[in-house]
């Protein structure tokens, strides 16, 4: 019975090693009492794993049987000939029953491993000794019967439904007990740059993204149809990761609708040091699933960077190709996915909280329109065509932005315009979706026979976005202009504006569209008439001109007739 004794507290010794720290202290025999230092989103529940009587001591107990929440089969090992625990051994366990020496034994073997963490070999062992329901744990205190006892913990994110990180467990033998967890709870975000492409001092180098000063990664941004959108996803490995022979981790993302991912452009970083890419332990695949993809570390141990609170960070870029206009944006999300019990060898995974970002984007369209041949209002006008320019900070050297077109714009050639698209032509409603804040230069490129040619039309859009808890997706346009002149709808509804009436008689307000088919505008759009001005009708030089000439033709025939009959009568 010596022997148990000291079996049994060296498990205790060891066990007090462990990821969760517990304070013992002496408590009478049959009853004492479990009290947990309350942690937001944990829950903790005791399994007796044996009983037996309690020493003075508090510590040690004799005369063990099985507990109330043993489980029927108990596997363990013993030695072989040569005196190590290899040979697999299977038991049955009746609460009640005296507990065979050789399982108390393997105890003893596994508390005395020389491992980085000895305490949890014997947790990984003993946490599947015990089933049942326990009984759960309060922080005003839970009495319980004296025992040995197996307190696990487990961890929900708020907010989240399902089970996340849990601790190691706690083996003690108990008189009154306090249990303060400290599980490796893994973090995850998600960013994403705004960048204005006319402001050169919020350009960026996407050769570089991990370059980029951490205040320009925000929650939300703004970009033009075509625009490679970049995007950072940011885990922070959890404090328990030494205890894992295996750790995995895989982080999901998401992209919207229209957005679509740059394969080519995906890093990935551990504790700032770029990552290979295979099926070797510490590195990493990537694996597609339509909007879906995730980068995954079958066995993050690998990684020498890999440690307790560093980050794993993935950088990669997404083609802009269509989007929601205006609110409420285009969401995209992504978690992590993580080992998540260092007492399970078979290893079980749990995920983080899903973190969001939006990406916003703009409209602008406009009417043609001309006065009505009697001047009692105005009418579409068919024949022009437009282009819109939108100025950038640098040279591009992005092909399908073509040449710089400054000198076409009458700018000086240290400045940079380019084409938004081809000339729209053949339609009275021109629109130009998917834009981001800037400057931009509305050029009539074609102009209809009889009419003059519309003044180059410059202007800056710009939005103001704002967090908002009762926004879809978190965030939303709270403020957008365009041209003057110009109705600009944040979050969408009716517009007016003002232009001169057609009869030269003032001006007048419009509600409408010159289809007459809606009065509102949807969120993110900015839309505006644009009147085409017939030319000037001159005097023609073939006209009166010709008259005076063959009047003056005429006379001077006239003349000639009369001078050569007055010279023949002279002659005469």
């Amino acid at each position: 019975m010596k022997q148990i004794k000291r079996i049994i507290a060296a498990v205790v010794v060891a066990v007090m090693t462990m990821g969760l720290f517990v304070t013992t202290a002496w408590a009478e025999p049959t009853e004492t009492t479990i009290t947990v230092t309350p942690v937001e989103g944990h829950t903790y529940t005791a399994y007796q794993l044996f009983t037996g009587d309690l020493a003075a001591d508090g510590k040690t107990l004799s005369n063990i049987k099985w507990g109330s929440n043993a489980a029927s089969s108990i596997s363990y090992k013993t030695k072989d000939a040569s005196g190590k625990y290899i040979v697999d051994v299977t038991t049955t366990a009746v609460a009640g029953e005296a507990v065979p020496p050789a399982v108390l034994e393997y105890l003893e073997s596994l508390a005395s491993k020389t491992e980085t963490d000895p305490a949890q070999a014997t947790a990984n062992v003993i946490g599947e000794w015990v089933t049942g329901q326990g009984t759960e744990i309060t922080s005003t205190g839970t009495t319980v019967l004296t025992g040995y006892y197996v307190v696990k913990d487990k961890y929900t994110y708020p907010n989240e439904d399902q089970t996340t990180t849990l601790s190691t467990f706690v083996c003690e033998v108990v008189g009154p007990t306090t249990v303060t967890p400290k599980a490796g709870t893994t973090e995850h975000k998600k960013d994403v740059l705004n960048v204005n492409d006319s402001d050169s001092t919020k350009t960026i180098d996407l050769t570089n993204l991990k370059g980029v000063a951490e205040a320009s990664w925000v929650k939300y941004a703004d970009y033009d149809f075509g625009d490679k959108v970049p995007f950072r996803l940011t885990t922070k490995i959890g404090s328990d990761f030494a205890k894992y022979d295996s750790y995995f981790l895989s982080v999901h993302d998401t992209l919207g609708s229209g957005l679509t991912l740059d394969d080519s452009s995906i890093e990935v970083y551990v504790d700032g040091v770029l990552a290979g890419q295979g099926t070797e332990d510490g590195k990493y695949q990537v694996v597609k699933n339509g909007q879906s993809f995730e980068v995954k570390f079958e066995k993050l141990n690998g990684n020498d960077k890999a440690a307790a609170g560093k980050d794993v960070v993935v950088y990669y870029t997404a083609t802009l190709d269509s989007a929601q206009i205006g609110n409420p944006g285009t969401p995209n999300e992504s978690y992590a996915e993580f080992s998540n019990n260092p007492n399970d060898e078979q290893g079980g995974t749990a995920n983080t909280p899903k973190d969001k970002v939006v990406v916003f984007t703009y409209k602008f369209d406009f009417d043609k329109i001309a006065k009505k041949s009697d001047e009692t209002g105005y009418e579409a006008k068919t024949g022009a065509g437009f282009t819109l320019y939108k100025q950038y900070a640098s040279e591009q050297t992005d092909t399908d932005k073509g040449e710089n077109q400054a000198a076409n714009l009458g700018k000086p050639d240290t400045e940079f315009w380019y084409a938004v698209g081809a000339e729209k032509t053949g339609v009275t409603n021109f629109v130009f979706d998917g834009l981001d804040d800037g400057n931009y230069i509305l050029k009539e490129t074609t102009t209809p026979d009889g009419y003059n040619t519309m003044d180059n039309l410059e202007f800056t859009i710009t939005a103001t976005i704002a967090a908002d808890t009762d926004a879809t997706h978190g965030y939303k346009i709270t403020a957008l202009s365009g041209p003057s002149g110009f109705a600009a709808s944040a979050e969408g509804g009716a517009f007016s504006f003002t232009r001169p009436k057609a009869d030269g008689s003032g001006d007048e307000n419009v509600t409408v569209k010159i289809d007459g088919t809606t009065d509102n505008l949807v969120s993110g759009e900015i839309f505006g008439q644009i009147i085409n001005q017939k030319g000037s009708v001159l005097p023609s030089t073939g006209g009166i001109g010709t008259t005076v000439f063959y009047i003056i033709g005429s006379a001077l025939v006239l003349g000639a007739g009369v001078l050569l009959a007055t010279k023949k009568k002279a002659a005469n």
